[in-house]
């Protein structure tokens, strides 16, 4: 038989008001009495009925996150970073992953919106017209992390990554490499369009001619950057140097090139992106954009929050600052070879 606010009441000696305070977290209750009614609900097995308390609120004490890929660790840490916080201020978080599936997407929205979630955490793609129909209508408050949304401003939680790849192929161009290839990430996300482009700014700036074949489209996994590395070997590319779309497809790309005996960084240097913990202890250990992973998902929560606590908050962008980390997959003398 459930155990009831009144049950509760009884053996503590407080009034159900009290009780059912105390188990909110009230702070203008003293410690002492939260403690004692916690301790005593616990031990009795009350369970906390979500439906009523969805009932007399109009909104749950749940945030919705929305991923991309939950198998990639870098989303990982970015929710570890979501679910510490969110934790801490009596919100819970319930994950759903879309693999990049703008249909799934959409559903996972409507599901969120329907359950009536105080707030809701995407990892977007970038253009779809069914999603963005409905980020242009819901009131429930959202922020996209890591990502932005075609034509849609002020709810982006970013981290300069068109800057992070201009720095990426600028420092590579500085030590005399020409012929860079570019492994390019997922199709239709922010993150694959403002990288690219922050490589083709470098390159231009730089008047190094674009150049087609040296640009490698993939879905950014550990075996795309092992495959494009053969692909452009088996058709005798050249290339000099490798940058990634992420750390994961550096990984790949450094084992293809150890296994078509080329040394990294020796003959051919490779520089990841995201800086995924793994990365240093890689043989050799990999240079790469180190992304704040964790504060991303803290600051994003946190600022869901302050505008679930005040609806009327002007939204706005935030960019976060990276720092590039050169481990032994570069080098730190000039590229120099015989053409």
């Amino acid at each position: 038989m459930s155990v009831l606010l009144k049950d509760i009441a009884e053996k503590t000696g407080f009034s159900i008001n009290t009780v059912s305070r105390a188990l909110r977290g009230d702070k203008k209750l003293s410690e002492n009495t939260r403690r004692t009614i916690c301790e005593t609900a616990e031990m009795m097995g009350y369970v906390r009925n979500s439906a009523a308390a969805l009932m007399r609120k109009g909104t749950s004490n749940e945030i919705g996150i929305i991923s991309g890929d939950s198998s990639n660790p870098f989303f990982a840490e970015v929710v570890r970073g979501i679910e510490e916080t969110a934790k801490q201020a009596g919100y819970r978080i319930l994950l759903l992953n879309t693999d990049e599936f703008p249909e799934r997407e959409a559903d996972y929205m409507k599901t969120f919106v329907s359950m009536k979630v105080a707030g809701i955490l995407i990892v977007p793609v970038f253009h779809d017209d069914v999603c963005q129909k409905i980020y242009r209508t819901i009131s429930v408050p959202y922020y996209f992390v890591g990502r932005h949304v075609e034509g849609i401003t002020g709810h982006s939680i970013l981290h300069s990554d068109f800057q992070s790849q201009y720095d990426v192929t600028q420092s590579l161009i500085n030590k005399g490499h020409r012929r860079i290839l570019y492994i390019v990430g997922p199709e239709n996300i922010s993150n694959t369009i403002d990288r690219l482009n922050g490589y083709l700014k470098a390159l231009d700036n730089n008047g190094i001619p674009r150049d087609p074949d040296l640009i490698i489209r993939t879905n950014g996994h550990i075996e795309d950057g092992f495959a494009s590395i053969n692909w452009a070997l088996n058709r005798s590319l050249s290339f000099t140097a490798v940058a990634c779309f992420n750390d994961l497809v550096a990984m790949g790309a450094i084992k293809a090139l150890s296994e078509n005996n080329y040394r990294v960084p020796d003959d051919i240097e490779v520089f990841g992106f995201d800086n995924l913990y793994i990365s240093q202890f890689m043989q050799p250990s990999l240079s790469t954009v180190d992304v704040p992973k964790f504060a991303l998902g803290k600051i994003a929560i946190e600022t869901l929050l302050r505008h679930i606590g005040n609806p009327q908050l002007p939204y706005d962008d935030i960019n976060l600052n990276t720092r590039l980390i050169f481990r032994k997959s570069t080098n730190d003398r000039l590229f120099l070879k015989e053409e």
